[in-house]
């Protein structure tokens, strides 16, 4: 993938975590549940949650594709 910020070409590579990662316009202070309008970017499951992503080393941005969530 290239880079849309510098026009180089991007590592793939995946977001991983203990729990569900999310997108959220408002900060969770406290309590890390997502809400209903809130978006998934990885399936949470006993191997823990993964989804395909993009990182620019130059211009320190990762790009998610989270319509590929990994099981």
């Amino acid at each position: 993938m290239i880079c849309p910020f510098c026009g180089r070409e991007m590592i793939p590579g995946f977001v991983q975590s203990a729990r569900k990662v999310f997108f959220t316009q408002e900060k969770h202070s406290w309590w890390f549940v997502p809400d209903t309008e809130d978006v998934l970017l990885t399936r949470h499951n006993m191997t823990g949650p993964t989804c395909t992503a993009y990182h620019c080393p130059d211009c320190k941005k990762v790009i998610a594709d989270y319509g590929n969530k990994q099981t």
